[in-house]
């Protein structure tokens, strides 16, 4: 245990902890069994292969702002504040909004009463959460008034994959859900003391939707409506696994963990955005930490894009597997493809 609180170094000038937390699954499931009869496909390979029993799917009322806002509201409960003490507001999502040319994060503004905040958007795949608390690290640094700021991930990523499209096979276990969390200047608990970041800019092509951006607008000229999918080529996807994913993952760790000024053996814990088993065992046996220092929300809620990390966060700190103290690593990537890292001490 290293709880050495006054060795810690802060990267800036400010200080910020996690002082509440907020999540938000669609009740309605679909089973893996279920998924693997629609794709035609053996439901081992999403069972063992991915290692997911069941997604959550939104409903027609559940959109990325109604979810994120439920577990905003969740968040502000947990840390004992209300909207008006907000100063600042990010939402962050890997897919779309509910609506085209649209700032979710300004209408949680409203919703939430956060009358003096200043508010957007942060995308960056499922990286995106991990970069938003470091953003409003540097903002608190140089904005003096911003003392609570409110980040939201929310995503409906079942919508970006189809069981009827083979190139979406690999990616089945999308599914629908959000995390918030309310970050406080100088908060004693969960506080991020460095950042490590890195994108291949060679992936970029590897996980896009064409249609419906400016290249491919939706229409009635479309001809092939499989586009409007996420899908992946299963060779290229397993190259990026094996040749680049892990290797990355495990350098931003380090270097992370380097300008935290600490030892990656000092590290208790780590969450992280949810990926298939073999790969996130491949991450914990290459930091030597014990495959039950992470929380695995993958079996029960498949991956939610960038609310992963702080959706497994809060689950863990409910059930006190985050003793207050201890060193732990936020570790996330997101397509593009990059990787990001923090360390905490919970």
């Amino acid at each position: 245990m290293n709880t050495k609180t006054d060795l810690d170094y802060h990267r800036g000038h400010v200080a910020l902890g996690i002082a509440g937390f907020g999540t938000y699954a669609p009740k309605k499931t679909v089973s893996a069994e279920q998924l693997a009869k629609e794709a035609n496909i053996p439901v081992e390979r999403l069972t063992l292969g991915i290692g997911f029993d069941q997604i959550h799917v939104a409903d027609e009322t559940e959109h990325p702002f109604d979810m994120g806002l439920h577990a905003a509201k969740e968040a502000l409960d947990d840390a004992g504040i209300k909207g008006e003490d907000i100063d600042l507001v990010i939402f962050v999502s890997a897919g779309d909004y509910d609506y085209r040319f649209w700032c979710p994060s300004s209408a949680i503004v409203r919703a939430l009463g956060c009358h003096h905040a200043y508010s957007f958007e942060v995308r960056n795949g499922c990286a995106g959460g991990n970069l938003a608390c470091n953003i409003v690290g540097g903002l608190m640094d140089r904005d003096p008034s911003i003392q609570t700021a409110l980040v939201i991930c929310s995503d409906t990523l079942s919508k970006v994959v189809s069981t009827k499209v083979e190139g979406c096979h690999p990616l089945l276990y999308f599914g629908d859900g959000a995390a918030a969390v309310v970050l406080k200047k100088n908060h004693p608990r969960y506080q991020f003391l460095s950042f490590a970041e890195h994108t291949d800019g060679e992936l970029s092509d590897l996980l896009r939707v064409d249609i419906g951006g400016t290249r491919f607008p939706a229409g009635p000229n479309i001809e092939d409506w499989n586009k409007n999918y996420s899908q992946v080529d299963p060779v290229q996807f397993a190259a990026l696994i094996n040749k680049v994913y892990l290797k990355e993952y495990i350098s931003v760790i380090e270097l992370a963990v380097k300008r935290s000024r600490h030892k990656v053996s000092d590290m208790n814990y780590i969450v992280m955005n949810q990926i298939k088993k073999t790969l996130r065992n491949d991450i914990l046996d290459a930091i030597q930490l014990p495959h039950d220092h992470t929380y695995i929300s993958l079996i029960e809620f498949g991956h939610i894009g960038p609310a992963d990390a702080f959706f497994s966060m809060a689950l863990a700190h409910r059930k006190g597997l985050l003793p207050e103290g201890e060193l732990a690593i936020i570790a996330t990537s997101g397509l593009g493809f990059s990787w990001a890292a923090s360390v905490v001490r919970c």
